[in-house]
């Protein structure tokens, strides 16, 4: 009898999983979440299907809580053409904001090698406080991952 109890209770837990959640700004420009289809006149009203995952409360908050926590820094010279447009190319279809830095002059070279000592290589970045010397995607991948940022670029909602 129990193990029937169980069973009924795991395939009642799975419907109950199954509802969608509704996103909805009201009059005042406040925004609810509920179960329950939202009223007539609720703006930008979204229905978010369940899909086993955490959906993102407000859209973009991940990307902009990465990158508060660990903002992204790419360094970038003239004579490097191919990789440091791999690079860019990665983070802005990641959808990861990252401010580009240069190294043009002395002051700029010595800038880069506080952060990454020597030889000087390029393309560059920080994510964090954390040092890539050299474009490895799968590297900075890993790193953008563990820092938080989503896998796919801004929705286009």
């Amino acid at each position: 009898m129990k193990v029937l109890a169980f069973f009924a209770l795991i395939a009642l837990s799975g419907t109950l999983a199954a509802q969608s959640t509704y996103r909805w700004v009201d009059e005042q420009g406040r925004v609810h979440y509920s179960d329950q289809p939202p009223p007539a006149q609720a703006r930008q009203a979204q229905e978010v299907p369940a899909t086993g995952t955490r959906p993102d409360p407000v859209p973009g908050y991940a990307v902009r809580k990465a990158a508060a926590d660990f903002p992204v820094t790419l360094y970038t010279a003239e004579s490097c053409t191919d990789p440091c447009a791999q690079a860019r190319a990665l983070f802005t279809e990641r959808g990861v904001p990252f401010t580009e830095k240069p190294v043009r002059s002395q002051e700029d070279l010595a800038a880069y090698r506080r952060v990454f000592g020597e030889p000087d290589e390029v393309p560059a970045a920080t994510i964090g406080r954390l040092p890539f010397r050299g474009f490895e995607a799968a590297a900075w991948q890993r790193a953008l991952d563990q820092a938080g940022y989503p896998r796919k670029g801004p929705s286009s909602k």
